[in-house]
């Protein structure tokens, strides 16, 4: 009897060490289960204390949130920060993950660090497809050239490369023709350098009629000067100016076959450096009292740029002077209406004078030595 009690005393234990062992195996598969899903439904989409993100400097994302290469429905920045794009270094910013389980929600900090850096150095491009100037030119290289930053935007030019600037040098002689190398270096707020070679064309012959082909807008009121083609149309362009039409001024395709230093105008005035075009009808500069360089019509001259002419072109000294003695007799000048289109190089600013200054007789263009605009 007695060894029957014990034996049924075992098998009970053994039931209730199977019956724990039962109980232990699936407590462990359970929270397996649960850590499991709790993993799945709660990563911290690639969160991780200690990450650090590069972003751009000045044009990279402000948002924390951008960065993060997974579902942000159960992230929020922690006091709404955003990344300060326009400052460069090292950046913290908390992230609050919320945890959804099966036995309520909570809540984790992690921290990561975004380092704002300045990676993307200055572009340079030319305005014109073509980098060409025509003999004897004088031009400014920043009306050809634009250098900008992705952050800073456009630089500007100066005589010494320095943060935000762009500068230039050449081997290029304007009074004789050839192929030249224009040197651009630009450098951005924060020091990144560019540097570019480019190739400066300066065309044409004075002495050779088949140099340059002369477009006279007459509705815009600008001239463009292009290189000749062999077949004798008008080629690259290579320099805008701004002029003074009339209402006499013909259209059609004439070739130019005088020229005087000065030139005596209807209405008793005188013109500098005229050229003939067709008839009566002249390249010449704005009028002069008499045949004086001291003796401008300076209310004439402001009106550069609008139809102001009995018919002839008239251009600041500088341009027309440039006509005369570049342009050999002979040259094709063509004349045509486009209001909406000044050209290819645009319409020039034109340059006003004072009328109360005392230098007011002069052509502030003139490279006249006595002129006291220079």
């Amino acid at each position: 009897m007695t060894q029957n009690k014990r034996k049924r005393k075992i098998n009970v234990l053994n039931l209730l060490l199977v019956i724990l062992l039962a109980v232990c195996s699936v407590a462990l598969v359970a929270g397996g289960i649960l850590r499991a899903a709790d993993y799945l439904a709660n990563r911290n989409n690639g969160l991780q204390d200690g990450g650090v993100t590069a972003v751009e400097y000045g044009t990279g994302s402000s948002d924390p949130l951008d960065y993060i290469d997974q579902d942000t429905a159960q992230i929020r920045v922690k006091d709404d920060l955003k990344i300060d794009t326009g400052r460069l270094g090292d950046q913290e910013i908390t992230f609050i993950v919320t945890k959804k389980g099966l036995f309520g929600t909570s809540e984790k900090e992690i921290t990561r660090t975004f380092t704002v850096s300045d990676t993307q150095p200055p572009v340079i491009t030319t305005v014109e497809t073509d980098l060409a100037k025509p003999i004897n030119d004088v031009f400014d290289l920043q009306d050809m050239i634009l250098c900008t930053d992705p952050a800073d935007g456009q630089l500007t030019y100066s005589g010494t490369l320095s943060p935000g600037t762009w500068t230039s040098s050449s081997d290029a002689d304007m009074g004789t023709a050839g192929t030249y190398t224009v040197q651009i270096r630009a450098m951005d707020s924060n020091e990144n350098i560019t540097e570019q070679s480019l190739k400066l064309r300066v065309v044409g012959d004075p002495s050779d009629k088949n140099s340059f082909y002369l477009k006279v807008n007459r509705a815009a009121n600008t001239v463009t000067v292009y290189e000749k083609n062999a077949d004798g149309t008008a080629g690259t362009p290579l320099k805008a100016m701004v002029c003074s039409t009339g209402s006499a001024t013909p259209l059609g395709t004439y070739n130019t076959f005088n020229r005087s230093t000065w030139r005596s105008l209807f209405g008793g005035v005188y013109g500098q450096y005229a050229t003939d075009i067709v008839g009566n009808i002249l390249f010449h500069s704005v009028p002069y009292y008499s045949a004086s360089k001291n003796d401008l019509e300076y209310l004439e001259y402001n009106k550069l740029g609008t139809a102001a002419s009995m018919g002839c072109v008239r251009l600041c000294v500088r341009d027309v002077k440039w006509i005369f003695e570049n342009c050999a007799i002979g040259t094709t000048v063509e004349f045509y209406d486009d209001a909406d289109n000044p050209g290819p190089l645009g319409k020039p600013k034109p340059i006003t004078i004072d009328t109360a200054s005392a230098n007011r007789g002069w052509d502030p263009t003139d490279p006249d030595a006595q002129n006291p605009w220079n």
